[in-house]
């Protein structure tokens, strides 16, 4: 087969899709039919969801094996085409560009054990080098710009949530809980083991709760993040790694989600739960303001007796409705277009070809 001019960095589909995997994976399946690319990776994975590895090109083994494949495999395969790596690490030769979702291991290295470091400095080298730099928000573009990235490289491609993120009947939330053994009402906690979302805080404040409930807790240790005690408590419960099928029905039956981060680079859970019909009790950081300021909850970081509080609230029924963001990921995939150079009467263009009958 031809390459396409663009080639996509495809490594992240070897990976388990969560988090910056399922943004990469629904941003590049709502562009396909803007932009013409071929996808490259150092494997054909079992599960690619509705995207296709085009090119397989192996490399070595292991996760040390994956960054040398995109380090020294990956650019010598591109033979001067543009690479998009749409999962913060890209080559740091070639012409390259980068979708950086957070800057999270330069603002607290404590957070992330050394393999995790290493890749924080290999991500920001890359994007120090790239032609073109995305952000997922403008918060992060900020960030970037501050660390030194010319302001004229950067744009903001902004994070959507896919059309499956919506409420679950009563039927799948009642399958849900009875397969997870979920017999009261509960909140619900994701991604536990990453430090910066600070589990204990959740913990303490659901500690003080009088009202009988569960912190359902889901999510897994990455080799990436420095270890975080396992939380345990009277009413912590931990599920480990859940799918988007069952993480759907688990949002709307839960009273509310906790989302007391003190770090994000855009922060999509609090708006899966809101189109899950769920209110969010969030961190009152600048980016959460900014990605989901309509449809969450605002708490002081760390303030384990306003969270404790809110968690009340939630559980009596007392929380505003939440309201499902309008952004798209087609939205966003018109802006990685206009970012990688096309106009906007070129992304019409393409709409238009795409619609058309054959």
């Amino acid at each position: 087969m031809t390459d396409a001019p663009l080639l996509v960095n495809a490594r992240f589909l070897t990976a388990p899709r969560t988090g910056v995997q399922r943004v990469a994976h629904d941003l590049l399946v709502a562009a396909r039919n803007l932009v013409s690319f071929t996808t490259v990776a150092p494997a054909r994975p079992a599960d690619t969801g509705d995207l296709t590895v085009d090119r397989v090109i192996p490399g070595p083994p292991g996760r040390p094996g994956g960054l040398l494949w995109e380090q020294l495999v990956l650019p010598a395969a591109a033979r001067g085409r543009t690479v998009f790596s749409p999962v913060n690490l890209a080559p740091l030769a070639g012409d390259n560009v980068v979708l950086v979702h957070d800057l999270s291991p330069r603002y607290n290295p404590a957070w992330f054990s050394r393999s995790g470091r290493l890749y924080g400095r290999v991500a920001f080298a890359a994007a120090r080098r790239a032609r073109t730099v995305l952000a997922v928000s403008e918060f992060v573009r900020g960030q970037l710009a501050d660390a030194g990235v010319a302001a004229d490289r950067l744009h903001v491609v902004r994070n959507a949530i896919r059309d499956s993120f919506a409420a679950a009947g009563p039927a799948e939330v009642e399958d849900v809980r009875r397969r997870h053994g979920l017999v009261r009402d509960y909140v619900l906690f994701v991604g536990w083991a990453d430090p910066r979302k600070d589990v204990a805080t959740a913990v303490a404040a659901s500690a003080r709760v009088d009202l009988p409930h569960d912190l359902v807790i889901i999510g897994r240790a990455h080799p990436a993040f420095a270890p975080v005690a396992e939380p345990h408590g009277p009413t912590v419960r931990r599920l480990g790694f859940v799918s988007d099928a069952d993480l759907v029905p688990l949002l709307t039956g839960a009273a509310a989600l906790l989302y007391p981060t003190r770090y994000e680079g855009f922060g999509l859970p609090p708006l899966e739960a809101a189109a899950c019909g769920t209110p969010a009790l969030v961190s009152d950081l600048p980016v959460l303001r900014e990605s989901g300021g309509e449809s969450s909850v605002f708490l002081p970081v760390g303030d384990v007796a306003a969270w404790a509080e809110a968690i009340r609230a939630a559980l009596r029924g007392e929380l505003p409705a939440p309201r499902r963001s309008t952004w798209t990921w087609d939205d966003a995939a018109r802006q990685l277009v206009t970012a990688l150079g096309g106009s906007a009467a070129e992304v019409l263009a393409a709409q238009r070809n795409a619609s058309s009958p054959a």
